[in-house]
């Protein structure tokens, strides 16, 4: 039989079997107690109430008073500027990696950019062991 036609009958037969359902109605379908299942099986049973109770009538939080002015803090110093470090490449860390690591992104332009400025081939030239020199993301930005 081919695919099509098994879906096609068993989607059919699901189909007929919720309608059924629905003409009956919850009142008319016996409930049976569910036999025990083997461990890791579970059962679920579509129309059965969950037992959960209706949610109360929500009331509207009271606005809360504004919160008094805090004083002005001292402006914090600002980080010391960003340095070149040098990075031993590591198993199975490609360039991409590397860039996503150390700069939160892996775009092409960025990739290229760091290739270029290690002076590799292409950004697939990075070797296990390879030091690499990872400059500020500002510099590698530099048109």
């Amino acid at each position: 039989m081919r695919p099509w036609l098994a879906a096609a009958i068993l989607l059919a037969l699901v189909a007929l079997a919720v309608s059924l359902l629905r003409r009956a109605g919850p009142e008319s379908v016996p409930r049976e107690p569910v036999p025990a299942l083997p461990p890791g099986w579970g059962s679920v049973v579509l129309g059965a109430p969950s037992g959960a109770q209706p949610p109360a009538q929500l009331q509207p939080p009271a606005p809360a008073p504004a919160p008094a002015p805090e004083p002005q803090a001292p402006t914090a110093p600002e980080p010391p500027a960003a340095r070149e470090f040098e990075l031993t490449v590591s198993p199975g860390q490609t360039l991409s990696k590397i860039c996503k690591e150390h700069y939160g992104t892996a775009s092409v332009a960025l990739v290229e950019a760091l290739a270029r400025f290690n002076q590799l081939a292409s950004a697939d030239a990075v070797r296990a062991g390879q030091k690499l020199r990872l400059p500020p993301l500002a510099t590698l930005q530099k048109p």
